[in-house]
């Protein structure tokens, strides 16, 4: 168990036995002074709890958080210390110089520290598995020695798993994957970390057999390390341990001394439940200020990248432009365009997706709502909204592989027997089951809003001589309105964040049309995959994800203010 996982053991202790001490002391000091409590005698025991728990807690937050970034810059320290000791030609010698990156040599001291690196034994398996392969090589065919590779690699996949190794192995690899079944499992990892280098080449078609065979290739293989990197992972084993050691004392002794001095506040003239309520007040008040500066931060950021991307690309184009194609260079030796970053056909494709989705989930929704609370026996109901609000908990790649393989191709079917072309990824395939999927939040919400209206109203309306149906349209609804409104924006921006099903189901074509048979791309799509694999962000490609999310946030923000309005306009208030 990890010295944090005992600190946060010990708070915990403390706090139950504050909670126990504090009451039972409170309870003992008003029978002693024949006084009574101020307070209840529980609140005594909060209060000691909450003294102990809160700073404690934080303390050991504070400490896991800042412990790393504290021993990297120790570590950091010594690197440049000892580096500026060393002659020149030393360093040359095992790799290094005096404009090291200290930060990636840290990071391979860490690993060092933690064992991620190789040891002896482990060098010596590495470079009897490129002799073994680069002899395949040469005597054998390509595809030879890249099938042989592969079912090196499923083995140690295999014996991973407690497996013993295949029988039909040929002998020199069946000793090879019994010596990697005698390494650490730490060790095991990296091992196959190299063997996937061995793969990657393969799949690259370079020149296996020099490959193998080069120096080079085993000492990147290997990763050796000069004897500084050892020495320095040595004495941030022993910071880390000795910090960690630190951490129980310093968070243990200040947890000890706040119970101490919580139960000298257990006194019956001690206006427990005041301080308690303070204490629960400021938590609030805490929650709500890092949500607000949460927000604020997020904002922030999308702004600050968002003026960054419009310093090369300017706004007009970017809101106003027909062509969307981020594909340019990232570096000088890619090909690439120019690129065209006019974000309307993804635009587009937004809306009518949505427009599809809600036209499918919106009616069906809201007539299920009504149906369930106002019309269906009780029995319906109890069965027909659990079954209904499962839809909600589908993964959303499932309805991407519904849409993809049973909708789309049904449309394109249903199309064609038409005399028209649709293809498979499509607008109305995607939308179809993204509507699907949204049902349950507006049918489930609005069933609880309508639900919620007083059945005083019902019963007034009947009283009067109004149909069910008149109720329902010309009382109840009205009331049910702004929660009705709640449900269908928090369906809107559900179909709008929406990633999955549009990627497998509508395709990433940006295309600029209205038809919803025509593949289309969505402003979250665009998004996932200009924020995925080689990617700059000094580069106006990857600085575009972040426009496009400011767009996605105003345009919410809009729907927001508009659902408030048209809350406020036809909203009935009962006394």
């Amino acid at each position: 168990m990890s010295y944090g996982a005992i600190a946060a053991l010990v708070v915990l202790a403390l706090v139950i036995v504050g909670f126990v001490l504090g009451r039972a002391r409170a309870r003992a000091r008003a029978r002693a002074r024949n006084r009574p409590l101020h307070s209840l005698a529980n609140f005594y025991g909060y209060f000691v709890s909450w003294l102990v728990g809160l700073p404690g807690f934080l303390l050991l937050f504070g400490w896991l958080v800042f412990q790393p970034q504290a021993l990297d810059l120790l570590t950091a320290a010594s690197v440049r210390a000892q580096l500026a000791d060393v002659p020149a030609s030393q360093l040359e010698a095992v790799g290094l110089d005096q404009d090291i990156d200290i930060a990636k040599f840290v990071e391979d001291v860490q690993a060092i520290a933690d064992g991620g690196f190789q040891n002896a034994e482990t060098e010596a398996l590495i470079k009897d598995v490129v002799d073994y392969f680069s002899r395949t090589l040469d005597s054998a065919s390509q595809a030879y020695g890249a099938q042989i590779l592969v079912r090196f690699q499923q083995e140690l996949n295999a014996v991973s798993s407690s497996r013993e190794p295949s029988e039909d192995l040929p002998a020199d690899l069946r000793a090879l994957v019994e010596r990697y079944v005698q390494l650490e499992p730490a060790v095991q990892s990296r091992f196959k970390l190299a063997i996937d280098d061995l793969f990657r080449l393969e799949r690259e078609q370079l020149a296996l057999s020099s490959q193998f065979a080069s120096q080079a290739m085993v000492d990147t293989l290997l990763v050796d390390k000069p004897a500084l990197a050892l020495a320095l992972a040595k004495e941030f084993r022993t910071r880390d341990r000795l910090s960690q050691i630190m951490m129980l004392g310093v968070v243990g002794g200040v947890s000890v001394l706040l119970l101490l001095l919580g139960l000298r506040q257990a006194d019956p003239a001690f206006r427990a439940r005041n301080n308690v309520e303070r204490i629960i007040i400021a938590l609030l008040i805490l929650s709500s200020t890092i949500a607000v500066l949460t927000t604020i931060g997020i904002v922030a950021s999308l702004i600050f990248e968002s003026l960054r991307f419009f310093e090369r690309v300017p706004l007009q184009d970017f809101l106003f432009g027909l062509q969307w194609s981020p594909q340019i260079a990232l570096r000088a030796e890619q090909a690439g365009q120019s690129g065209a970053f006019g974000a309307v056909p993804i635009f587009a494709g937004t809306v009518v997706i949505m427009l599809v989705a809600m036209l499918v989930s919106g009616p069906i929704g809201l007539m299920t709502a009504v149906y369930l609370s106002e019309y269906a026996p009780k029995i319906v109901r109890n069965l027909a909204k659990p079954l209904i609000e499962v839809l909600a908990g589908v993964p959303t790649v499932v309805y991407g592989f519904f849409a993809l393989l049973t909708v789309g191709p049904v449309i394109r079917a249903a199309a064609e027997s038409m005399g028209f072309s649709v293809p498979t990824q499509s607008a109305i395939a995607a939308g179809s089951v993204m509507g699907i999927m949204i049902i349950p939040f507006i049918s489930s919400l609005s069933d609880d809003v309508i639900n919620a209206v007083p059945q005083s109203l019902r019963d007034g309306s009947l009283a009067v001589g109004a149909t069910k149906s008149e109720t329902m349209t010309k009382v109840i609804f009205p009331a049910a309105l702004p929660g009705i409104v709640g449900a269908f924006l928090l369906a809107i921006s559900r179909a709008i964040g929406e990633t999955m099903i549009v990627v497998m189901a509508a395709g990433r074509a940006a295309n600029l049309t209205a038809n919803p048979f025509e593949a289309v791309t969505t402003v979250t799509v665009q998004i996932v995959a200009l924020l995925t694999g080689d990617q700059e962000f000094d580069s106006a490609k990857t600085l575009s994800a972040f426009a496009l999310g400011l767009v996605l946030f105003v345009v919410t923000l809009i729907l927001n203010v508009i659902a408030l309005r048209i809350v406020q306009k036809y909203r009935e208030r009962y006394d």
